[in-house]
This record gives structure tokens, sequence and C-alpha cells, in this order.
């Protein structure tokens, strides 16, 4: 699938979802801050430094991909970069549909696009190679969520799996850098980038067309 229909995609997924999911957080003061980046607020902020939200189409480039991508010499699949390159967005808690179960997702925010999924890696760098890519956290923080590229299939897709990081931590850095240290710890979640992001932003409404401005909300 070219990656204008995977951008589309994702932007479809997110934008739907957005609809009636909690879009609230502190104000940053500015794009490079921690908080809603100054870009995304819609209204006034409260008393208490909170304020509403919107999602925006992303303006990050395929090439800040690529060399993102080429930096901790990865590739995502397709699906994936459609998601990093469709919005920008604060979704950092989400909730599996299929395994009742909530996932801490790197957020896309405006200013820092690939800060939270940048992080994230660098904490579980030695996991890529051993073939598995790092890009959120399963349950309450409980251990990295990876694409397991050494499965990658034709189309560029991995599934997902994922290990629990009190199994990992006293591997250590080098070991976790090894394969066949890490395959056996490895739990599989979903056979594909796409099944997962329709179980966490699907929520059964994938055909909407929205124009991807700034969501409404009934919140």
């Amino acid at each position: 699938m070219p990656i204008a229909d995977e951008i589309a995609f994702a932007g479809q997924l997110i934008d739907a979802f957005a609809l009636n999911a909690w879009r609230r957080g502190v104000a940053a003061i500015d794009s490079a801050g921690a908080g809603v980046p100054p870009e995304m607020q819609s209204g006034e902020v409260d008393e208490d430094g909170w304020v509403e939200w919107c999602v925006l189409p992303s303006t990050l480039k395929e090439v800040d991909l690529e060399a993102f991508e080429d930096e901790f010499r990865v590739q995502f699949p397709p699906p994936f970069r459609g998601y990093l390159l469709a919005r920008f967005h604060l979704f950092d808690q989400l909730r599996s549909q299929q395994y009742g179960q909530q996932i801490f997702m790197t957020s896309t925010p405006a200013g820092t696009t690939l800060g939270p999924l940048r992080k994230l890696i660098k904490q579980w760098r030695p996991l890529i190679d051993a073939g598995f890519v790092p890009f959120a956290q399963w349950g309450d923080g409980w251990g990295p969520m990876c694409f397991d590229i050494h499965q990658r299939v034709q189309d560029g897709e991995c599934p997902i799996q994922w290990m629990d990081h009190e199994v990992l931590i006293p591997l250590g850095a080098e070991r976790c850098r090894l394969r066949e240290a890490v395959l056996p710890l490895a739990q599989p979640l979903y056979g594909s980038c796409r099944e997962f992001l329709v179980d966490v932003f699907g929520r059964g409404v994938i055909n909407t067309a929205l124009d991807g401005g700034c969501a409404d909300s009934d919140h």
C-alpha cells in the first residue's frame, strides 16, 4: 500500500477515535516543552493550567522519518510509518479492546513529534540488535511492545510482541542484544501493526470521513 494510503488510514482511525476521547492536558509554554504544545491548544487555559487539545494534520516529513530510522538502523512497518506521519496527537494511554489492557503509546506531539518514540527506543535500544524494535509499553509500564523485524513479511508488516521488563533488566544490555537470549521471553500480541492500530484506535469506526482538523468532542 502506498505511504499516502497508510497515512490516510491512520489519520482516519485517529480522527474517529478523537471524537469521543478525553482531550485535556497541562498546557506547555512552548512547542519543545512538556504538555500540550501551543499550536494544539483549543480554547483557553484554565486556572489550573489545563487546556483542551485538538488533533491536527502532521507536518512531519518522510525525509525526517527516514533520518530517524537511519539513526537507529531500523525500518518501521508501513502502517506505523503512516501513523507517525498522519497526525499530531497526545493519546499516550490507550486501551486494547482485544485484551482489555492498558497500553502506554508513543504520542506524536507538534514540535517534538518523534520525541516520545525516541525516548522509548533509547531506553530499550539493545533490543534492536536482537531484531525487536520498541514502540510502546504493555500494561502499566510492564515492558516494551516491539515489532519483530526478523519475522517481517512481504508487505513490510511485522508481528508485535512484548517482554516483561522485570525479566529483561536482569539480562543486562549485552545479552539483550542477542536474539537467542531475548526470543524465549517474547510474548505474542498482534499479527501486524495494522491489527494493533485498529484494536486501540478503531472502536469499530474506521470508515467515517473526517477532515483531520481539530476534532469535536463532548468533553
